[in-house]
């Protein structure tokens, strides 16, 4: 069941972004804080979880980008290992995008890992029906690209 989050799963949000290795466990202070920001209000964007038998099995984060018109992007898409390939994820980002076009926003951007770890990942969004708009050449360190996603809600 997809929903919002609430301060009290933030916890299983934080264990579940560093056992997908989308984060290392050092950042767990700043994954809590970024929640408890957005939860209380000091900062924009939407938290959902999705559970299964009262467990978190999968989170969304996405938050508007500053200074555009009605563009937000995904900053965080994580599925528990466990339920990888079931439909969890494209459910939460179909939940997200739903969101967004009731709201009238136009553009959803992604912004992912160039390297080959991430290949897995770049297949989900292009499948999901974004498109590539974008490479950076080493980006967040040498020999790791940004790759970032588009995909426009109008259509």
């Amino acid at each position: 069941m997809v929903r919002q989050m609430q301060a009290t799963d933030i916890p299983a949000m934080v264990s579940l972004a560093i056992e997908t290795a989308l984060f290392p466990a050092e950042a767990e202070p700043f994954l809590a804080s970024t929640a408890e920001d957005t939860l209380s209000g000091r900062r924009p964007g939407r938290w959902l979880v999705d559970e299964e038998a009262s467990q978190v099995v999968a989170v969304a984060f996405f938050e508007p980008r500053e200074a555009t018109d009605r563009v937000w992007s995904v900053t965080m898409l994580a599925v528990s290992p466990l339920v990888q390939g079931t439909g969890r994820g494209r459910g939460l980002l179909e939940f997200v995008e739903r969101t967004l076009r009731e709201a009238a926003q136009r553009l959803l951007l992604i912004e992912t890992s160039g390297t080959p770890a991430y290949e897995k990942t770049r297949r989900f969004y292009a499948r999901s029906g974004y498109a590539v708009v974008a490479n950076v050449a080493s980006y967040f360190e040498d020999g790791d690209d940004l790759v970032l996603f588009c995909k426009d809600l109008r259509l």
